[in-house]
Formats: C-alpha cells, structure tokens, sequence
C-alpha cells in the first residue's frame, strides 16, 4: 500500500501536465503566470522583512541562524504557486522537457510556453513591487530598506559562472519540489514536499530566476547601487540559464530517460520500484495542472 505516487506514474503525470499546458489558452497562461510572479513575491517579501528584521540574531549567533530563518519562510511562495496551479517558468523548464521528449508536446510549444511564462513572471514581479510594497510603504524605512540595498548589490558584485552555478542547484531543488508535490496525494504532503527541498536551497545559497525578480529588483527601486544592465548581465542572465540546465537537464532529461524512455524494458528489470497497484482508497480528484 502506497500513499504516494511512484516515480514512473509522477513522471507520466508530469508529461500529461505538460500537455494541459500545451492547449491551455493562451490568456488563461498570460495570466497565470502574472499570478505566479506576484505569488512568489509574497515569499521574496517575506523574506525580506524576515532578512532585515532578523539582522541581531545574525550579530549574536551568526549567518547560519540567519539563513535559516529566511529558508524556513520562503517556501510559502512555491506552495501557493503549486496550490493554485498557476504558471511558473523555472517549474516548466522541467515540465515540458519531459513532456516533448516523451512525443507528447512539440519543441515550439516548449519555447511558447518557457517565453510567455518568464515575461508574464517579470511583469507579476513588477507589478508587486510597485503597487503592494514600494507605494505601500513596506520596505521604506531601516533596516528593512537597508537589507533590501546590501542584498540585491551582493547578488550583482557575485562572479557570472559562480551565478550561473548557482542557478543550475536552485532549479534542481525547485523541480525536485514540483516532483515531490506531483507524487504526493494529499495537500499536506504536497506542503511537505515542497518544504523540504525549497528551504534546503535558500539555506544554502542557491539561485532563482524568479525569486531574483522580486527580491534584487526590489533592492533596486530602494536604490541599491546596481544598474539594470548589471543586473541583467550579471544576475538575471546566469541565473535563467543556470536554471534551465538545472529544470531541464538534471531532472527533466534525466528523468525522463530514467523513467520513461524505453519504460517497457525497464518496468521489468528495476527491481527496487514497483508498478503501480489498484488504490486503497479513493482519491478526490484535484487539478493537476500545477507549474
């Protein structure tokens, strides 16, 4: 008995997810995907406030602590982007390589689908940090205001491979989650699933195009001294990219081969996972059409 999907049936919902995506309209995609850039930037904000307000307990016991914190908050934002099943572009970067390497979406869908999620994430991002923080007063006044500075100004000074790398680790715990949530059943183990590897790349550093968007572009309208061609250049840029290889290559591709490709031959010789069997119980269906 199994509470949870296996890795083969989660790969094969990821790839159907992918053609949902596929002939969804394109303004219910424009929209869900400003929606999931003003979703995450409840969770850049609140990792902000929590960051700035939190800068003694970093004085006292070190960075560890502080990081910490940070990571125990910030996953709130991908639960509510996979909860509400709006479009995420580093979520789809793994998505629809699975979903075409597997014949069932075609490459020009991919790149529709990656372009008008990035661009409707962007405009999500920027519509946040104008209407619900910056003309809201939220981050006006210290440390709050500072923190916002020193954090977007440190991502713009960091070495463009060492960016990039970072983005490739981010993107890999971020698809992780989205696989993770996809095999789990019930919402409170989608919440776990997400949690885990979510709060493990914040802890630790890790990059995120998306994330970026609204906590470094933030920094900037507070006047962060980086200039928007650095920052393009120098954090946006290898992040995206760093992401993609991440989402698409170190768990789309490879996933994908693992598991669906030539799925018939390995059914019978992976011993260690077993096929799915009839269900216990039955399961209330949920929209799957998560990022």
């Amino acid at each position: 008995m199994s509470d949870c999907y296996n890795i083969y049936e989660t790969f094969e919902n990821l790839s159907n997810i992918g053609i949902k995506k596929a002939k969804q309209r394109i303004d219910h995609t424009i929209i869900k995907s400003i929606l999931a850039g003003m979703l995450l930037s409840f969770a850049g904000l609140f990792l902000l406030t929590i960051g700035g307000g939190s800068l003694p307990l970093r004085d006292q016991f070190g960075t560890s602590i502080h990081k910490t914190i940070q990571a125990l908050v910030f996953p709130v934002g991908l639960v509510l982007v996979l909860l509400t099943s709006v479009e995420l572009f580093t979520g789809n970067t793994m998505i629809f390589i699975v979903s075409t390497l597997n014949k069932k979406t075609t490459w020009l869908q991919l790149l529709k689908s990656w372009v008008v999620s990035y661009c409707g994430n962007m405009l999500g991002c920027i519509i946040f940090q104008f209407v619900f923080v910056y003309y809201a007063g939220l981050l006006k006044y210290d440390p709050y205001r500072s923190y916002a500075q020193h954090y977007a100004e440190a991502k713009g000074n960091t070495e463009w491979h060492e960016m990039f790398i970072r983005g490739i680790g981010g993107n890999w715990l971020v698809c992780l989650a989205v696989c993770l949530a996809t095999s789990a059943r019930e919402v409170s183990s989608k919440i776990l699933a997400i949690y885990l590897p979510i709060s493990l790349f914040i802890a630790v550093g890790f990059e995120h195009s998306i994330a970026n968007m609204f906590t470094v572009q933030m920094g900037m309208i507070l006047g962060a001294k980086l200039s928007v061609g650095k920052y393009i250049l120098r954090v946006l840029l290898p992040v995206t990219l760093g992401n993609i290889v991440g989402g698409g290559f170190f768990v789309g591709f490879l996933y994908w081969y693992l598991y669906l490709a030539k799925h018939e031959s390995h059914d019978h010789q992976d011993g260690d996972v077993q096929l799915p069997e009839k269900k216990p119980y039955q399961i209330v269906k949920q929209n799957d059409d998560t990022v």
